[in-house]
């Protein structure tokens, strides 16, 4: 399934290469945003402090690209809990004490970049992981996420896409989801991701900075980890299954979720970031497929992909476990918006995703 429009965007940015500015680029949906953009032909710098990214995956992304692409990648190392280092992102070194936004007084210092474009991927993810630390999901999701804002002020960068979550919708039981429509957050987590969603709005307003927020439905894919406490179901029931150990479901397995392929994901920034539709502009849109899958239907398709590659006897029936706090039951996408705004249209449905997952 191709998307006609987005295959347009990318011959015209091979034609016309911007900078990006990249953060998490060393995360899992950060290093497929830069290795795309790299292979069209884009200058991209990128940020991260690898507390959740990986060295190992811009490693992987410089054999994708090859090293004549890979000159055209700067990489910074920081922190956007700390806002010395978002400025330094940019090529800014930030006035201490801050004065009032001047901003053609930073945009003549941001000369060693020129940043057109933001893709703002840098998070703490994971649900229960807020719940244990709320303190250290709010620092990065929610400090780190103004600084960022405030560095993409000053320096004059005028578009700004993020990451927002689909666990904004919280205990809303209306299906499908529309971005009009949420209710009571049920973690940090999404709280913290609806801050951001507040914060970029206000910054359009007072600042005229264009933001567009992507609410991310379970992306997956290539490069997820599936280690530790806090990894994601797929990459961490593949691993499981490859193994022979077990595989942990929480709840009935009737838990729904609409599985989204990081490819869909990276083809939204890219057309976030290049969109000329104003009416796109402090909008925040649904990125998903506008299909639901049951973590009992997920957990027999991976093990039947699996099969191909392992041997039977390591296929393991799942176990079931309590229900998780600030888990949402049913996750479903209304991806109209998206469609009309962006003209994003998924190209890889959930089967195809999870044969290039298993991969």
């Amino acid at each position: 399934m191709t998307n006609p429009h987005y295959e347009a965007v990318k011959r015209r940015l091979k034609r016309q290469p911007r900078t990006w500015l990249v953060t998490g680029c060393a995360g899992f949906i950060g290093s497929h945003l830069v290795e795309t953009l790299l292979k069209l032909n884009q200058k991209v710098v990128g940020l991260d402090n690898f507390a959740t990214g990986h060295p190992r995956n811009l490693k992987l992304v410089r054999q994708a690209v090859g090293e004549k692409a890979w000159k055209r990648f700067h990489f910074v190392r920081g922190d956007i809990r700390k806002l010395r280092d978002c400025y330094k992102a940019f090529g800014l070194k930030r006035p201490h004490p801050a004065p009032a936004p001047q901003h053609q007084k930073f945009k003549a210092l941001n000369s060693r970049f020129k940043i057109d474009i933001i893709l703002h991927q840098a998070a703490l993810g994971s649900v229960p992981r807020s719940i244990k630390d709320p303190l250290s999901t709010h620092e990065v999701n929610v400090t780190g996420f103004v600084n960022m804002l405030m560095a993409a002020r000053d320096a004059g960068v005028k578009r700004f896409v993020y990451a927002s979550s689909s666990s904004v919708y919280g205990d809303s039981k209306e299906l499908p989801k529309r971005e009009d429509r949420i209710g009571n957050q049920l973690s940090p987590y999404a709280v913290s991701k609806y801050a951001n969603e507040l914060y970029a709005k206000v910054f359009g307003r007072c600042y005229g900075l264009e933001t567009i927020g992507l609410r991310y439905f379970n992306v997956f894919g290539p490069r997820q980890d599936p280690n530790g406490p806090y990894a994601a179901v797929i990459p961490r029931w593949i691993s499981a299954i490859k193994k022979g150990g077990p595989v942990q479901i929480y709840g009935d397995g009737k838990t729904s979720r609409d599985f989204c392929y990081v490819g869909n994901a990276v083809q939204a920034n890219l057309l976030a970031g290049t969109t000329k539709n104003k009416k796109a502009v402090s909008q925040v849109i649904n990125i998903a497929t506008g299909n639901k899958m049951s973590l009992n239907r997920l957990f027999f398709s991976l093990r039947k992909k699996l099969a191909q590659i392992i041997e039977p006897r390591k296929h393991k029936k799942p176990i079931f476990r309590n229900f998780r706090k600030g888990d949402i039951r049913t996750s479903l996408s209304d991806i109209k918006l998206a469609k009309k705004t962006i003209l994003y249209k998924p190209t890889h449905q959930v089967q195809r995703g999870l044969s290039f997952a298993v991969s």
